[in-house]
């Protein structure tokens, strides 16, 4: 079970030459590992409490009615958000969230999703639909769903950043895709595991067009000025980066 720096420096040079290796890659990762666990949890619990039938079969068909959606409104207006980056109480989790991520797509440590902050966005997406509809064991068996959806979610992200030796397929053509969302435009091309809602919305890239700010997502110099807090946060690093150990 590696950690997003181990992760990285294990995968970063390495080339994945079949599905079975990609998902070994991922599986490696610990957050993969948490979100298994928490959706076999789930599953555990809603046997033993005894759940309705209707429970799991529900959960797996609002999961995946709702998924392309819930994903497409937070890449396109949380993460892709110019709001995160105006206060200091919310420059750095915008930076951890997304910008650096951008601004170095290779950048591994930084594919994942911060369980702290993906872990209870799934437990609330599994509140709502157990709070408007009366099933019994409706809770768990979203928690199932949402932590498996989640789970293809970063495989899916993982393979659009990974060096692979596969060229055609749904995985191919869904990394094709991302890579332009990273490279040409970062206002097209939002899904992750499915481009139905930039077919819908009219995001997809039928004219591809090169953005000046698909890297910084907006945020220069003129903005850094006016909103430091990003850029200050840089620094912090990049200061910690260059102070030598202090000899015990």
């Amino acid at each position: 079970m590696l950690g997003d720096r181990a992760w990285s420096e294990k995968y970063s040079q390495r080339q994945l030459e079949t599905k079975r290796e990609l998902l070994r890659a991922c599986y490696d990762h610990y957050a993969i590992k948490l979100y298994m666990a928490v959706s076999l949890f789930g599953l555990a619990a809603l046997v033993a409490t005894g759940g309705s039938v209707l429970a799991l079969p529900l959960a797996i068909a609002i999961t995946v009615l709702f998924y392309p959606f819930v994903e497409y409104v937070l890449h396109r207006f949380v993460l892709h958000s110019r709001l995160l980056y105006r206060s200091p109480l919310t420059a750095d989790l915008w930076r951890r969230l997304h910008y650096d991520h951008h601004m170095k797509p290779t950048n591994l440590t930084v594919l994942f999703a911060a369980p702290v902050t993906s872990v209870p966005l799934l437990f609330v997406l599994a509140t709502i639909p157990a709070l408007l509809i009366d099933v019994q064991g409706l809770f768990l068996a979203m928690i199932t769903t949402n932590f498996l959806m989640f789970t293809y979610y970063e495989v899916m992200h993982a393979s659009a950043h990974l060096k692979l030796g596969f060229t055609d397929g749904w995985i191919s053509r869904h990394r094709q895709s991302h890579l332009r969302h990273h490279f040409i435009s970062e206002t097209e091309n939002y899904g992750i595991g499915t481009q139905l809602m930039d077919r819908i919305a009219g995001t997809d890239d039928a004219k591809p067009r090169q953005s000046p700010t698909v890297r910084n997502l907006g945020y220069d110099d003129e903005t850094a000025r006016v909103f430091p807090w990003v850029r200050e946060s840089y620094e912090r690093d990049k200061s910690r980066s260059q102070t030598p150990a202090v000899k015990q």
